[in-house]
């Protein structure tokens, strides 16, 4: 088979077709334009556009993969800025938008390039062999056209003609190969350059995961295809809290994770509290159709849906009375966990999108040895919950990878491992149950089988993670800001601490959103400061940006241009303040943001 449209494979005949073309074009016009006098101008326009038109068939392939890779780019790049938008520029450079767009855009390019390699290829052979029938123009016997000679009295032109009957009679000859083999070997190998890239791009899109986000992957699909009353994550209890407010259209994405996560716990392991209050869209709605699942499920729950018994603020402005009403709704939530009893680690999940195995993570982060674990919120300045977070110093954090300042926290991240810090929340996070208590009700937590990964429902750890128990070691005092200052004398250690609730700021402290104050809690009145920041654990509050945060930038092409390329671009040692940097000030509880 013949083979054309490749970068010299074939091009020869169709220049010689255009130059003959052009050949007999310029009699013409030397037989016609002799008493012109614009003869020296159309002579030259004549020659610029035969020169043109020449290139034009010479690079006709370069020209049409870059015109076809230049057209799909553009149509990625309004598709990217449909979902995005214009978010802010240094947590989304432009020169990451554009290597994205330039991985994207190469696979499908490559198809339509080698495709129309492919088609142009069976075109040609299919007109070949239609001429040798005799299906168009005049055929002679041997198969080929017959021309008659225009009788035109051009005495310039006759040693040109020759030579170009010369030419034609060398191409028919029988002897003379169809195609040189060093073009058709060329046009082979880059055909198969084309279909190696959309292959693999074909291949990138079900297999964009690195192994490290998807570790208990294959477990909870095991759990999901053959669930069992004991599940298959440690045996652990785990009370899952949530609270929900017009959430309708991130619910039907998260109830379908939660319950695969329920699954993979185990019914018997798990009770679910959530509240719902005051929306006015179908998250109540979609609230009780889970609660009917979880009782088809047998799984322990309380969930209540259209709640007035804590009345909301008539503006949920960033101010105290906002505080005030998420405070309590969450004490709400947690009430169950008293009455229940026996549930030794706590979940909580914002109304972020996040995957069941997600979910494992976080829980099993470091096997189990932490009081408190967040992931990452990202959004549109990157790491969001500023407000929250602080690195393991009480600074401000940065919104760019690896988003902390001091050398240990963004270490880690780098090497994709928790981190130290001394507060957050993130969007989820799971912590010990202990605290939220009385002290007559803790019991701390046993040993446990390390959490596996392998879908084996018949594989068993022969691993176990450390006991742990509130120490009885005598406490620090509280600073005088503190409510809790100063402390009782039967409530100095740990374990007889009183029982820890979400509140609000008190009045000489740092004005903080209750997701602070917990973390807050935990290290000064429990002495708890195993917290960490677990960067494996994406989160997001907007679809479009949990697809950006979770599945394009941790690509492994993506990834390792923002560690390695990017790398911050120095804005990643820029501090996000809320409220004017001018007004922050450092309180017991580290940097204060200036609302």
């Amino acid at each position: 088979m013949r083979v054309g449209l490749g970068a010299g494979a074939g091009s020869g005949g169709a220049i010689q077709r255009v130059q003959h073309t052009l050949d007999s074009t310029r009699y013409l016009f030397l037989r016609f334009s002799q008493s012109t006098p614009l003869r020296p101008v159309l002579g030259l326009l004549f020659t610029l556009c035969a020169l043109l038109f020449t290139l034009l068939v010479r690079f006709a392939h370069p020209i049409l993969a870059f015109y076809v890779f230049r057209s799909l780019y553009h149509l990625w790049e309004i598709y990217y800025a449909a979902k995005l938008g214009d978010p802010f520029r240094p947590a989304f450079p432009a020169v990451r938008k554009r290597y994205i767009l330039t991985l994207a855009t190469l696979p499908f390019a490559a198809g339509v390039m080698a495709a129309a390699m492919v088609g142009w290829a069976i075109l040609l052979c299919a007109w070949r062999r239609m001429r040798r029938r005799g299906r168009f123009g005049n055929i002679n016997g041997n198969g080929h056209a017959r021309y008659e000679a225009i009788p035109l009295n051009v005495e310039e032109v006759e040693d040109l003609q020759e030579e170009e009957r010369r030419k034609r009679l060398q191409k028919e000859s029988p002897t003379a190969p169809s195609t040189p083999l060093v073009p058709r070997l060329f046009w082979w190998a880059l055909l198969g350059v084309y279909t190696a890239v959309a292959l693999y791009g074909w291949h990138s899109r079900y297999n964009y995961e690195l192994p490290m986000d998807t570790r208990f992957k294959a477990r909870v699909e095991l759990a999901t295809r053959m669930p069992r009353r004991e599940g298959y994550s440690t045996g652990e209890k785990v009370f899952i809290a949530a609270m929900f407010y017009n959430n309708g259209g991130m619910l039907p994405y998260w109830i379908p994770q939660a319950t695969k996560f329920i699954n993979y716990l185990g019914p018997d392991n798990v009770f679910v509290s959530i509240v719902e209050s005051n929306s006015n869209d179908n998250t109540a709605a979609l609230l009780e159709e889970f609660a009917a699942t979880l009782t088809s499920l047998q799984v322990p729950h309380k969930i209540t849906t259209h709640d007035t018994s804590i009345p909301r603020p008539p503006s949920m402005e960033t101010a105290p009375p906002r505080i005030e009403f998420l405070s309590a709704v969450r004490n709400l939530v947690m009430e169950p966990l008293l009455e229940q009893g026996g549930y030794t680690r706590v979940f909580w999940s914002n109304d972020v999108f996040i995957e069941a195995e997600t979910m494992a993570e976080l829980l099993h982060t470091r096997d189990g040895d932490y009081d408190m674990v967040c992931g990452l919120d990202l959004a549109y300045w990157g790491l969001y919950d500023q407000w929250v977070i602080r690195d393991r110093m009480g600074r401000f954090a940065s919104t760019l990878w690896p988003y902390f300042f001091d050398e240990t926290g963004s270490a880690a991240v780098m090497r994709n491992e928790p981190a130290p810090v001394s507060a957050c929340w993130n969007g989820v996070t799971a912590m010990r149950a202990d605290p939220f208590l009385p002290a007559s009700q803790r019991k701390g937590v046993p040993a446990f089988p390390v959490a596996l990964t392998e879908a084996s429902p018949s594989a068993q750890s022969d691993k176990r993670t450390q006991p742990w128990t509130l120490s009885h070691n005598q406490l620090p005092a509280l600073p005088l800001t503190h409510p809790l200052s100063p402390r009782l004398a039967n409530e100095s250690t740990p374990a007889d601490a009183p029982q820890l609730r979400f509140r609000s700021s008190a009045k000489d402290e740092c004005f903080s959103s209750e997701s602070f104050l917990l973390p807050y809690d935990l290290r000064r009145v429990f002495g708890m400061e195993n917290i960490l920041v677990n960067p494996l654990v994406i989160c997001s509050y907007s679809w479009e940006f949990y697809v950006y945060f979770k599945w394009v930038t941790r690509h492994w092409a993506v990834k390792w241009f923002i560690e390695q390329v990017e790398n911050g671009r120095g804005y990643a040692q820029a501090q996000m303040i809320l409220g004017g940097a001018h007004r922050a000030w450092v309180w017991d509880g580290g940097d204060c943001h200036p609302w």
